[in-house]
């Protein structure tokens, strides 16, 4: 089982640095797999923000041959996990889901050949302008231990689905592009050559007062606790290059 905690917050920093210190993100989902302790993970959104068929924008740690199975059977049309998460509002797990139809069966028990499921819990996200995203777990696990990882990782699992669409809508689709003042990013790009507040002050005939203030500004749109990670944050998205 799973060391996670709801309240173990060093597990979820982790997490956090993984979403946005990994430069790509299939090796974000990997790093993620390997956090977690689960099969498999799945992030799943589309170019144009609503329909998951629509210009697909996803990234799994699945098989190659379940992959490459999924799109020659055209399973897109079938999956009620897609369907229902780019529907729904709130966190489901995969036996919550009511089937429609003998081919969906058919799919979930081909799925689970494979390798994918029988359990799954999955989470749609969408960011304030309404770009909508699914990320989804799976494991392998006896029915009464999987209600067991859920209860102590569904907080936790969902603030990581959050802060790795946050990321995505912004980096990949452009959307919320951040934009930092030519004073900010000054400030950003001394501190992360080592230089203080007061060393920048005196760099860029300022006070060290407003240079404190143009790197906080700059940590508070980077959504960054310290300065290490506004500087990590704004190389990661291309504001800031050294």
């Amino acid at each position: 089982m799973s060391s996670l905690l709801v309240d173990d917050e060093s597990a979820l920093t982790e997490a956090f640095s993984i979403i946005e210190n990994t430069p790509e993100i299939d090796a974000v989902v990997e790093k993620l797999r390997s956090l977690l302790e689960v099969d498999h993970v799945v992030y799943h959104s589309s170019k144009l923000g609503v329909s998951p068929s629509a210009d697909p924008y996803v990234r799994l740690t699945y098989p190659a041959v379940w992959i490459k199975r999924y799109i020659q059977m055209g399973y897109s049309d079938v999956d009620p996990v897609a369907r229902e998460g780019f529907r729904r509002t709130i966190p489901f797990s995969w036996s919550e889901l009511e089937i429609q139809s003998q081919r969906e069966a058919s799919f979930l028990a081909d799925a689970a050949a494979h390798g994918i499921g029988p359990q799954g819990f999955s989470i749609p996200v969408v960011s304030k302008h309404g770009h909508r995203g699914l990320f989804t777990v799976c494991r392998s696990l006896p029915e009464d231990k999987w209600k067991k990882f859920l209860e102590n990782e569904r907080a936790t699992l969902i603030k990581i689905a959050n802060r790795l669409h946050q990321r995505v809508v912004v980096e990949v689709f452009g959307e919320d592009h951040l934009h930092l003042t030519a004073r900010e990013l000054e400030c950003l790009r001394w501190a992360a050559l080592g230089k203080d507040a007061g060393q920048i002050a005196v760099i860029l005939g300022i006070s060290a007062h407003t240079a404190r203030d143009y790197l906080k500004s700059a940590r508070f749109k980077l959504d960054s606790v310290t300065l290490a990670q506004a500087v990590g944050k704004a190389m990661n998205i291309g504001l800031l290059t050294l």
